[in-house]
């Protein structure tokens, strides 16, 4: 009886090649999702931080007008000294109170708050209870977006609360 050479295992190898393409495309998927959850991350703090810079320059761009020219009367009554509700509401529409002048113009101009993506123009308004600006987003109950807000009132503090997906921050109070 001649004895042959044992053969490789043909079958051992086609099941290390599938193991192998499954490794790849198991690592594959593990680095796609995590790339996405730290864009998703990044998103999400960089907003954030936009979103309060925003404020911030809302709220010094009111000073400023106020401190410019202290006299103005905005002729309705609420907060005189600084500017009326806009007829569009739009942030982007400030007048100061006499001379009517957008506290956009001049050298300012160029820092005019851009919509945030995912959210509506900020708006504000005058009135007798108090001074505010508010977004909302546009991706109606979304979870992401809806944390986002609760990061910013994090950050904000008390003047700032959270009504499903818009945020409204007062900036002055009676």
């Amino acid at each position: 009886m001649t004895r042959h050479p044992p053969r490789p295992a043909n079958g051992f190898a086609a099941a290390t090649a599938l193991f192998a393409i499954a490794l790849f495309v198991l690592l594959g998927f593990v680095a796609t999702n995590t790339a996405r959850n730290n864009a998703r991350a990044e998103i999400f703090h960089a907003t954030k931080d936009q979103m309060v810079a925003q404020r911030d320059l809302i709220a010094n761009m009111l000073v400023l007008c106020r401190a410019v020219y202290p006299d103005g009367n905005n002729g309705t009554g609420f907060h005189p000294s600084y500017p009326a509700t806009p007829g569009d509401s739009l942030v982007a529409s400030l007048l100061c109170p006499k001379p009517m002048l957008s506290i956009w113009s001049g050298d300012a101009s160029a820092m005019k708050p851009r919509p945030l993506a995912g959210f509506t123009p900020w708006t504000y308004v005058n009135d007798a209870t108090s001074i505010r600006i508010a977004v909302t987003a546009l991706d109606a109950g979304s979870t992401f977006y809806r944390n986002l807000l609760d990061a910013v009132i994090a950050k904000v503090g008390d003047q700032a609360v959270r009504n499903n997906d818009t945020l409204t921050i007062t900036l002055v109070s009676p």
